[in-house]
């Protein structure tokens, strides 16, 4: 499988994504998360996304998936890994692989890293980045999209 874009994002001050509040699916960053790339001649491309959701003892459900402007072109419903015992200040690293299917080979694509909320869960968000530093918690990583093509 070859890469056809990818983006890493991981900035020295953390970001909040809400999940306090049901929300349709929303770019997470149209500026450093935004991916652009000729779509492969099997019009199909694997993407695959991944974050962390943290803040509360237990969890929101939210949907991962890319946009081309205002439509989604696939989304789905994280897997998820805690990192530790679930209490506010543990991490949670979700991440979600799917296909898009049905691109115009060799089609210009530009997508977007999107999140949507589907149950709300108070004090909680999708979140990156951080200092890189010995205060706790204040750090998450990177925020991570990548599109490959699809092997056959």
């Amino acid at each position: 499988m070859s890469l056809l874009a990818g983006k890493a994002y991981d900035p020295a001050t953390a970001v909040s994504k809400a999940t306090t509040a049901a929300l349709a699916m929303t770019a997470i960053d149209t500026t450093n998360l935004r991916v652009a790339f000729t779509a492969p001649a099997n019009g199909t491309a694997l993407v695959r996304l991944q974050g962390t959701l943290h803040g509360a003892t237990t969890y929101p459900q939210i949907l991962l998936g890319v946009l081309s402007g205002a439509t989604v072109l696939g989304r789905v419903a994280p897997a998820g890994l805690v990192n530790g015992v679930a209490a506010a200040t543990t991490f949670l690293t979700v991440e979600a692989q799917f296909l898009v299917t049905g691109l115009t080979p060799g089609s210009a694509q530009t997508w977007d890293a999107a999140y949507g909320v589907e149950t709300a869960v108070a004090s909680t968000g999708l979140k990156y980045g951080g200092p890189n530093n010995t205060t706790v918690n204040d750090a998450f990583g990177r925020s991570s999209s990548r599109s490959g093509t699809s092997p056959e």
